[in-house]
Formats: structure tokens, sequence, C-alpha cells
């Protein structure tokens, strides 16, 4: 009876180990894919990569809120020239108008 639960005990154990064994491949794997994406695998620093991103969306942004400005200048000289023409084409209806017509 004792080398039957010596033997079952082995068995159970071997395959426990098995079982751990393959616990520990895949979780090797995963660690492995991990690495693949967090490891900087290139010259420059992530850091410093960011930062030159962060400058030039700086100036972006600058470069935007000037082109706003200007825009905002050409819409009050287009509304002041759209004023000066009507002003114009009115007071020359009235002239045409009041112009006596001897024809």
């Amino acid at each position: 009876m004792q080398v039957a639960l010596v033997s079952a005990g082995g068995v159970v154990t071997a395959a426990l180990v098995g079982v751990l064994v393959e616990l520990v491949r895949r979780q090797g794997a995963a660690l492995g894919e991990v690495r693949d994406q967090v490891s900087n695998d290139h010259s420059s620093n992530l850091r410093d990569d960011l930062d030159r991103v962060i400058a030039g969306l700086d100036q972006v942004l600058e470069g935007q809120a000037e082109h706003g400005r200007d825009i905002r200048h050409l819409r009050t000289e287009v509304a002041h020239e759209r004023a000066e023409r009507l002003a114009v084409a009115e007071r020359l209806d009235q002239h045409l108008t009041s112009v006596p017509r001897d024809i």
C-alpha cells in the first residue's frame, strides 16, 4: 500500500511539475511580448522624441493662432470694402435717377 501511495504521489508531483513548467513557459512568452512593446529599440530617447513633438505642436498652435488673427483682419477689410462698394453703388443710382433724360 505504501508503494502505491508513493507511486501515486510521484505521478501527481510529475503532473504538477509539468503544469508549472507550462505556466512558466507561457509567462515567459507573455513577458517577451511585453518587453518587445516597451523596450527602446531605436537610438533616441522616447522622452526626447516626445519633447520634440510637443515643441512642434506648440509651433503649429502659434501658427494657427496667427492665421486666425489674419482671417479676422481680412474679414474686417472685406466688410469695409463691401460697405464702400454698396455706398458707391447707391450714390451712382441716385445720381443716375436725378439726371434728366432728354433722349
